[in-house]
């Protein structure tokens, strides 16, 4: 399988919206197939394993569709069932590698991902999954704290897009991750709203001291336009020195891959 050549007409290039059609929860799914979109290594340019080696599978289908979002997730999507997902992955990986794993979308959670999760743990992979927080995620998929200096089992990122995550994503993320553009941070120094999306993105939970519960990653919303971008890497820059959250580059558009 390869990632279609041609960009989905329909997603954000600096002039035009994101138009890719909005894909419900797949219901009565047993996870034994999966809508994929694309298979491919590269390097993980966000979150908590930002800088590693990371085979990506990016699955078809969202159950949002955010204006400003630039991943193409509809065209050329192909149902594989989970035996041909793993071959992919240990195709597109070094020999003997058993590194990290980014399952992302669209919203991966559309997807019973079950069947999927527990074969790439079983052959020895850390799992992320990149999630918009709005479905529940499947059992086994409970975050895992990324503290311990541990690289194992699933790893649940969530960044918000709307104003309410579902619980068992809340507590179950092992970290929460924004996107900031300078004319829309909030007092607390997270967005206003992300991606051309109307209201703020949700929290993550507050512990008795005041503080969220998890780690809060930011990084600065890419534009396509110097002077914007400029603008919103200071936004980034002032939010996580005044708030203590952690900032980040995408830097994986820095080394120009995908």
């Amino acid at each position: 399988m390869t990632k279609t050549e041609t960009p989905y007409t329909g997603a954000f290039d600096g002039t035009r919206l994101n138009a890719q059609p909005i894909q419900k929860l797949r219901k009565d799914d047993a996870g034994e197939t999966l809508s994929v979109h694309s298979v491919f290594y590269t390097v993980q340019g966000e979150g908590p394993f930002s800088g590693h080696p990371a085979v990506f599978v990016r699955l078809g289908g969202c159950n949002l569709q955010c204006p400003m979002c630039d991943t193409e997730y509809t065209d050329g999507v192909t149902t594989f069932d989970i035996d041909q997902i793993v071959e992919q992955v240990q195709s597109h990986a070094p020999l003997f590698w058993r590194g990290l794993i980014v399952v992302s979308g669209g919203e991966p959670f559309r997807q019973n991902l079950s069947g999927l999760l527990d074969s790439l743990t079983a052959y020895g992979y850390y799992v992320q999954v990149e999630s918009n927080g709005t479905l529940p995620p499947p059992d086994l998929a409970c975050g895992y704290s990324i503290d311990t200096g541990k690289r194992e089992g699933v790893y649940i990122v969530c960044s918000p897009k709307t104003g309410k995550v579902h619980d068992k994503i809340r507590y179950r993320a092992c970290c929460f991750k924004y996107v900031l553009s300078a004319d829309a941070v909030a007092d607390d120094g997270l967005p206003t709203s992300v991606l051309g999306l109307p209201n703020p993105p949700a929290r993550p939970s507050m512990g008795r001291n005041g503080k969220w519960i998890q780690p809060v990653y930011i990084q600065p919303a890419d534009h396509q336009d110097p002077d914007v971008n400029e603008a919103n890497a200071r936004a980034t820059a002032r939010s996580g020195m005044e708030h203590g959250y952690t900032i980040q580059l995408q830097i994986h558009k820095y080394l120009n891959m995908e």
